[in-house]
């Protein structure tokens, strides 16, 4: 079996650079993000045993959704200058161990791993592949596809502990569909991206509508139902191209300019004298030990639930 891992970049970097305190190496440069990194992405390629892996970043500049919505985001800062300056160092990193990596300009990473997952797994021939999404952003929930596209979410800062979102445990937690999640979000929006959803709609009414109807469209469709109340009626009305903006806004794009090459994500022989020699340079001696051998081959652990 095919067993592909798609990696969030910046949301895996992000946890690190919180996750460590500053750590310099001995010619004082700034690696706590990078080593962070590095040990949970040699911690998941170890647990998961994937055939195949990519990792996913955002690029600078604005996305699709911010030109659409000039207040997508809007509520976060800039990223700090001591993470931002690791970014391209943690690419080094993922560059010498044979892991290609994606970022389109006006995409997210997001949409990067949702193009792959779905192209992975659309064809027939491609039946035997399972995706695993490694991320901390529960947004990629919307992506599960039964067993064949699961999401791991690492917890606490350590990817050795992690909950894994097949169809089954996300209809345990959300009580519907994870297609419906971006349904959810454009009722109830998401104060992290500054989607602003449906005013004065939370997440129990929202999960209740969606139980209810399913869909956004079968919400509004059902406007008149006796199901809903007239105060829940009045706001739906009143944001419907709210809620229809918020909708666009939270679905990730799966049809991103990128097509997935096989061989690329193979994860085939490396070469571990490099390896070695960047991570003494970065003065990760304790990482030096979980490095694999030349070829990638090991055992897998089985993660289906």
């Amino acid at each position: 079996m095919r067993k592909l891992i798609l990696i969030d970049g910046n949301s895996l970097l992000h946890r690190a650079y919180h996750a460590f305190p500053p750590l310099t190496t001995a010619k004082g440069e700034l690696i706590n993000a990078v080593y962070g990194f590095s040990s949970m992405l040699l911690t998941i390629l170890e647990k998961l045993g994937p055939t195949h892996a990519a990792v996913a970043w955002d690029l600078k500049g604005p996305t699709f959704r911010k030109m659409e919505y000039v207040e997508y985001k809007a509520n976060r800062g800039p990223m700090d200058d001591d993470l931002a300056i690791q970014i391209e160092r943690t690419k080094e990193v993922v560059k010498v161990l044979n892991i290609p990596q994606f970022g389109i300009e006006g995409y997210e990473g997001d949409d990067i791993i949702g193009t792959l997952a779905r192209q992975a797994t659309d064809e027939k021939k491609e039946k035997d592949t399972q995706v695993v999404i490694v991320t901390a952003d529960r947004d990629a929930l919307q992506l599960i596809k039964d067993k064949q596209i699961v999401v791991y979410l690492p917890l606490q800062n350590r990817a050795s502990q992690a909950v894994v979102f097949d169809e089954t445990r996300f209809v345990e937690t959300y009580g519907f569909a994870p297609k419906y999640m971006v349904d959810l979000k454009s009722l109830m929006g998401d104060s992290s991206d500054n989607i602003p959803g449906v005013k004065g709609i939370g997440k129990v009414t929202a999960t209740k509508l969606i139980l209810d109807f399913g869909s956004l469209e079968g919400i509004y469709k059902n406007i008149e139902s006796e199901k809903i109340s007239k105060r829940v009626r009045e706001m739906l009305i009143a944001d419907k191209k709210m809620a229809e903006q918020s909708y666009k806004l939270a679905e990730i794009n799966k049809e991103a300019p990128l097509k997935i090459n096989w061989e690329d994500c193979l994860l085939t022989n490396y070469k571990k004298d490099k390896a070695t020699e960047l991570f003494k340079e970065l003065n990760f001696n304790s990482l030096i030990p979980r490095l694999p051998k030349d070829s990638w081959e090991k055992e897998t652990e089985e993660i289906f639930l």
